[in-house]
């Protein structure tokens, strides 16, 4: 189990255990005293632009100590308020029966790196009680917010991973989950931070895919739906190969593949990735 489930999985996956979609709608604060954290933006939390800027700055510099130092600096804070961690489809089904509310709303990434408007731009998932305060936030859910029942949001959920983008978990206030994304590269801070930073905001999921090579024919149909560049071509046999060091789990290539030759298997069966989030 990674470290968030042996802390809060209370026995099970983290992101399945009920009690971590259970947050108080409401937070009592002394007369005058500011909310801050998650409970100011739900989005303020994390990863800002301040520390791309600084880690942008360590690489070019080619000092390692001082772009370690960033990182580990910003985890401590984003593990105690805003993180996420990529899950499969059927994970991410599973939640869509434990979490209530489920708000679809627009994606600030997309919006930002984009400039996708908002129309078009409805890729993410409020959820929990926290979204019947939504208001309080016009800037985080621009476009507004779009209340569905359990089975629309499968439906979406499906047609987004049908388009090929990354279901994932994200905590505000940890451990309390608030919101599902569908993410992809580069449109996705995190996965692109965590690709090309290797920045652990995003955790790796509990699964990890293989190829069965007797199985696998070269259609190519699995390559354009890998998000973290852990899918290839074997050249001289015409064969799927995933660098498992660098998959995260989330399933795409499995889904796309029409003769059923890759498998997810339990990140925990595998002593060299038991540890690799």
């Amino acid at each position: 189990m990674c470290w968030v489930c042996e802390k809060y999985g209370n026995g099970q996956k983290w992101y399945l255990n009920p009690e971590n979609y259970a947050r108080r709608l409401y937070k009592v604060r002394k007369e005058g005293e500011e909310a801050s954290g998650a409970d100011a933006d739900p989005q303020s939390a994390g990863m800002g632009a301040g520390v791309v800027a600084e880690l942008v700055k360590a690489r070019l510099s080619g000092d390692r100590e001082w772009e370690e130092e960033i990182k580990r600096d910003a985890l401590k804070q984003a593990y105690q308020t805003h993180f996420g961690q990529v899950v499969t489809l059927d994970e991410y089904l599973q939640i869509l029966d434990i979490a209530y509310p489920l708000a679809k709303m627009t994606c600030g990434c997309r919006r930002v790196q984009r400039g996708m408007p908002d129309e078009e731009n409805f890729t993410c998932m409020g959820i929990g009680p926290g979204m019947y305060k939504w208001e309080r936030w016009p800037e985080t859910y621009r476009g507004g917010v779009e209340f569905v029942t359990p089975e629309e949001a499968k439906e979406w959920a499906m047609m987004n991973h049908k388009e090929g983008r990354v279901q994932t978990v994200d905590v505000f206030g940890t451990p309390y989950i608030g919101g599902l994304c569908q993410c992809e590269y580069p449109g996705c801070v995190a996965v692109r931070n965590r690709i090309d930073y290797d920045f652990k905001f995003l955790l790796k999921g509990h699964s990890v895919a293989k190829v069965e090579r007797e199985k696998c024919t070269g259609c190519k149909s699995c390559l354009g739906r890998c998000q973290f560049k852990a899918l290839n071509l074997e050249v001289y046999t015409n064969k799927a190969y995933i660098d498992l060091d660098q998959c995260f789990g989330c399933g795409l290539c499995v889904t796309a593949c029409p003769t059923g030759a890759i498998e997810l298997y339990d990140r925990q069966s595998m002593p060299g990735l038991a540890e690799n989030w």
